[in-house]
């Protein structure tokens, strides 16, 4: 289906998300504090999770129960899908891998250049169908470890096993890096020298992450992504009198060349096209234009004539 951009609404838009950072720094709580979330348990780390703020939760033995899980009509409840963690759903995609033709040695091991080919294009296929079919929010939790770049400086690098910490972040909206700063807990959405991160839709730099006890509600990501959709609202409304005006200067430049016939309306057209009030890619496709319409009469432009001439003439 095809839609114009001023018919577009993002106002439903659905986000995926990774959220990273040493054990203990609250990542958990924090991806459970988007709207109406289910946390798929991969780690069994749900009690780790302050009692007041657990949500429902499936726990995992291989793949297929996730899938089950997924497409069941009980998921019809919840917005958001949570992931805890990603590495360890990347050992359970490993495990369902291994019954792929290729994916095991000859000796019955994980094959890894092969395997995690699978593993990665079941990983993208997965986020995208909870995005665009099931219509839903997902959020990846991924523990960090503390590495070092060439010259000895301090990395933070995602758990997970392969080549696929680095294909994980491509259909990924958003990516925050939790950390304690001082006694404050922060989540950076701007990748930095010590570490990756992704941000868009205005949600950038550092967001504190205010404390929450027993009664507080805990609700930072569905503001954070009310946030993001309200940024893309006011985008579209500030871009919206550009797209008219694109439109507008686009039935002239239609007009123009349509106009053009012979030597002298060629001359005319292309001193009048530069001349019009353009916006957006309307100059650049008017001169796409005239150069098509010219070349199909014929005529070349001449720079020491100044003008268009017929092709033939040298």
């Amino acid at each position: 289906m095809i839609v114009k951009p001023e018919n577009m609404n993002f106002s439903d838009k659905k986000f995926s998300m990774i959220i990273y950072g040493s054990p203990g720094v609250g990542k958990t709580t924090l991806a459970l504090s988007a709207p109406d979330p289910i946390l798929l348990d991969f780690d069994r780390g749900i009690s780790r999770v302050s009692a007041a703020h657990r949500k429902d939760t499936a726990f995992c033995n291989t793949y297929l129960e996730v899938l089950q899980d997924i497409n069941s009509p009980d998921m019809r409840d919840y917005q958001t899908v949570v992931i805890d963690t990603g590495g360890s759903f990347v050992t359970f995609l490993k495990d369902w891998a291994m019954t792929e033709k290729g994916a095991k040695t000859k000796s019955g091991e994980f094959n890894g250049l092969k395997g995690f080919g699978f593993v990665k294009s079941e990983w993208n296929r997965f986020t995208e169908d909870v995005k665009t079919r099931l219509n839903k929010n997902i959020i990846y939790v991924f523990h960090s470890n503390e590495g070092a770049d060439k010259d000895g400086n301090p990395i933070q690098r995602l758990v997970c096993e392969g080549s696929v910490r680095n294909t994980v972040w491509t259909p990924c909206d958003f990516g925050g890096y939790v950390q304690m700063i001082g006694d404050q807990r922060v989540i950076c959405f701007t990748p930095e020298q010590e570490f990756f991160a992704k941000g868009c839709h205005g949600i950038v730099g550092r967001r504190p992450i205010p404390a929450i006890g027993p009664n507080d509600k805990n609700d930072f990501l569905t503001r954070l992504f009310d946030e993001a959709k309200a940024n893309i609202a006011a985008e579209n409304e500030a871009f919206a009198p550009l797209r008219e005006q694109y439109e507008h200067v686009m039935v002239e430049v239609t007009e123009i060349v349509e106009n053009i016939h012979d030597l002298e309306s060629a001359d005319a057209a292309a001193k009048a096209l530069p001349e019009l009030d353009h916006a957006l890619t309307s100059k650049k496709e008017a001169s796409e234009m005239l150069k098509k319409k010219v070349a199909s009469l014929g005529f070349k432009w001449s720079k020491e004539a100044g003008c268009y001439i017929n092709a033939e003439v040298t």
